[in-house]
């Protein structure tokens, strides 16, 4: 009797429990790909796109080439520039403690600061120079300048040929007419030699009788002077 009662037993545990049926299977298989099944598949997608990542072998090799080319400077740079960014974070500390130290002074230190900060910005736009639209209003300005000048040397030139014309004829004029006038005063004396006996037999004189005469007579005087010292 026992041992019928334990077969009934185990068909009565078989019935209870709950048979998989042909609607589960999706329900298995989904589970099973979420608890085992994905993680390969991501695995071969990360591993594809290393591979699409990682550059060929004659990529490397150039890159790791202007790598090593421009390395030495690029490294020299940026260690200068660590380097000045550093010297300025000490001299920053270096004014907050002072200012720490002496809070008295904390408006002096700022106005050195700004003044020293304005002043060095002043420096660094002398030595980038003009920019570059300045630069073309330079050329521009330079351009004008040299014409202007070459202008000048061509006026120069002509004003020197013109005015050496008006000192010609400035010259020939003043030499014709030196010459008129020593003929003019020379046959004036000449007149008054020639009459002086009778002018003065009558008692009178030349400058008497035309007073223009008069403002030629010390001219007159020294000329006959030379005449006879020459003789």
């Amino acid at each position: 009797m026992e041992a019928s009662k334990e077969p009934s037993e185990r068909r009565r545990k078989k019935s209870d429990e709950p048979s998989s049926t042909q609607d589960d299977v999706p329900e298995q298989l989904a589970t099973a790909s979420e608890e085992g099944g994905a993680e390969p598949v991501e695995r071969a997608a990360q591993a594809a796109k290393a591979l699409e990542s990682e550059p060929s072998a004659s990529e490397a090799s150039s890159v790791e080439e202007q790598a090593e080319a421009i390395s030495p400077r690029a490294e020299r740079r940026r260690l200068e520039e660590q380097l000045e960014a550093l010297k300025r974070k000490e001299s920053e500390l270096r004014r907050a403690l002072a200012i720490a130290d002496h809070p008295a002074l904390a408006d002096a230190i700022r106005l050195l600061e700004g003044h020293a900060f304005a002043l060095g910005r002043v420096e660094g736009k002398m030595a980038q120079g003009l920019s570059k639209a300045e630069e073309r209003r330079r050329e521009t300005l330079e351009k004008k300048v040299t014409s202007l000048r070459d202008k000048r040397a061509e006026l120069d030139a002509e004003i020197a040929v013109l005015e050496g014309e008006l000192a010609e004829l400035g010259e020939q004029r003043t030499a014709a007419l030196q010459a008129e006038r020593h003929e003019a005063l020379g046959r004036l004396i000449e007149t008054m030699n020639a009459h002086h006996g009778a002018l003065r037999t009558a008692g009178l004189e030349a400058s008497q009788l035309v007073p223009e005469i008069a403002q030629w007579m010390p001219e007159v005087e020294a000329l006959a002077a030379n005449a006879r010292v020459a003789e």
